[in-house]
């Protein structure tokens, strides 16, 4: 890894990265499971971080095999509904405000979630890509490579900030040339495929 270079655009993930949000997304799955009749343990649940869920319900193993993708993502969007809308990071704002290259977020979310979670603060973004822009979602690397393709940056010259194993993967597999990931939902041993790990969005701002 070498960025000798100011990097060329700084990428963002939503839920867990920017957003206090992986609590809340875990106790709607633990909801949903509850009402479904099914054991929500924490490995099961970890299989949704980071990724569309349509996208686990459809291809992973679990007990939702055979069920209706399309019904299952809508009650999972019922019970989020539920639940109180989560906080922003620590950090968050202040690294958004202070960026002095262009933004792009990258999100497993839809642009609604996004507008619920960042409200004005999605404006400062010069690039969205969310859910419905890919057909490939994390650890795809496609979420990334549009991104970039939008920015009109090289993925080598950009720094992609995750929260998640999944996220993680997909900046790599894209080519970015410094993906940090925050400790928070993961711990630093499940995030060492990053370039950098680093305990808050604090330690980003000074890597621009």
């Amino acid at each position: 890894m070498s960025m000798p270079e100011p990097a060329a655009a700084l990428l963002l993930d939503l839920d867990g990265t920017l957003v206090d949000s992986e609590g809340f997304h875990r106790q709607v799955f633990r909801n949903w499971f509850a009402a479904r009749g099914w054991t929500a343990t924490d490995e099961v649940l970890a299989g949704f971080t980071g990724r569309r869920a349509d996208d686990v319900l459809a291809h992973s193993p679990g007990p939702w095999f055979g069920e209706d993708v399309q019904v299952m993502l809508a009650e999972l969007l019922a019970a989020m509904a539920a639940l109180p809308r989560p906080s922003l990071a620590v950090g968050a704002e202040d690294l958004l405000a202070g960026a002095r290259v262009p933004l792009g977020l990258v999100t497993s979310a839809n642009t609604g979630w996004a507008r619920t979670c960042l409200g004005d603060l999605l404006d400062a973004f010069a690039v969205v890509v969310t859910r419905d822009d890919v057909t490939n979602g994390k650890p795809h690397p496609e979420p990334y490579q549009v991104a970039c393709d939008r920015l009109g940056v090289p993925a080598a010259g950009c720094i992609a900030v995750e929260d998640a194993p999944a996220g993680v993967a997909s900046a790599r597999a894209a080519g970015v040339g410094r993906v940090v990931a925050v400790v928070g939902t993961f711990t630093r041993e499940q995030l060492a495929g990053a370039h950098l790990v680093v305990d808050g969005l604090g330690e980003v701002a000074a890597l621009l």
